[in-house]
């Protein structure tokens, strides 16, 4: 007696399974980001200005956190469904994601000057805000501290932060946050180490060693090239998942057309012996 064949199966299953995982696991990310995000927003007292939205680490964090669920769920459900349109977009948009990003840092590298000017007037309108939002506040004097900096170019920028400004009627006018002060291990943080420093010349703190008065701007870039090993590791870290997923997503939907051309094909009839005839089998 002759049986249909059934069609072999070419998808893979640890492929699949593996893909919805990985999505997933961005998407929790990207929730716990817009999480954070909304939840400092609403912690935010204070009108935020149009001009200063950019900088605001909250609204970057929601930003990235929406493209970040909304890229993985095409990627998450696409995989769970089996869906080439789904996979598709998810492929596409991570595609045109690493494209803009070699752009950018091509851009960035031929146009520096241009580039190292934005960033300055985007430090500067930190400063500007500083005691204003927590969260930018919380940046900067992270920055400081790690960079072992002050300021953008120098000290001298916290001129330009009302409470700081010299002659100013704060009673911290002429200093510079806690951040910028020098600190030995085990120090207890006193917040008003740098009431008044400006009023020295910046010879005079240099020899003192109490504040910091190298800008962040230069701190940065001579971190960055200090460390370039770190830093391409942390590059390849960060490009290794995206091309991950350009790649494996690639294969499955790949698979999953050769699953539909397999089962597209005339049945194929094996002889099979041991069967007992049925009488639909004579009919047909």
């Amino acid at each position: 007696m002759y049986n249909a064949e059934e069609p072999k199966n070419v998808i893979s299953k640890c492929l699949k399974y593996f893909l919805f995982a990985f999505n997933l696991f961005y998407w929790a990310i990207g929730g716990v980001m817009l999480g954070i995000g909304i939840w400092s927003i609403t912690q935010k007292s204070s009108y935020k200005e149009l001009s200063s939205i950019a900088t605001d680490p909250a609204v970057i964090l929601v930003t990235v956190g929406c493209l970040i669920i909304i890229i993985s769920f095409f990627g998450t459900v696409g995989a769970l469904r089996e869906n080439i349109c789904l996979l598709e977009t998810y492929k596409w948009m991570m595609v045109i994601i690493v494209i803009l990003e070699i752009l950018g840092g091509l851009l960035a590298f031929a146009f520096w000057p241009e580039v190292r000017d934005s960033i300055e007037t985007q430090i500067k309108k930190g400063i500007v805000n500083y005691r204003d939002d927590i969260d930018l506040q919380n940046v900067i004097d992270g920055i400081q501290e790690k960079f072992k900096c002050c300021g953008s170019s120098n000290v001298n920028d916290w001129n330009i932060n009302q409470y700081f400004k010299c002659n100013g009627p704060s009673p911290e006018e002429c200093g510079v946050p806690h951040s910028c002060c020098v600190k030995t291990e085990g120090q207890s943080i006193n917040v008003q180490c740098g009431w008044n420093v400006r009023h020295k010349h910046r010879l005079i703190l240099a020899k003192e060693k109490k504040i910091y008065i190298v800008g962040c701007l230069d701190a940065v870039i001579i971190w960055f090239r200090d460390h370039l090993y770190v830093v391409g590791a942390l590059a390849i870290a960060f490009a290794f998942p995206q091309f991950l997923g350009i790649i494996l997503t690639h294969i499955f939907v790949g698979q999953i057309k050769e699953q539909i051309a397999e089962c597209s094909k005339p049945p194929m009839y094996k002889y099979r012996p041991d069967r007992t005839p049925l009488t639909s089998d004579y009919i047909q």
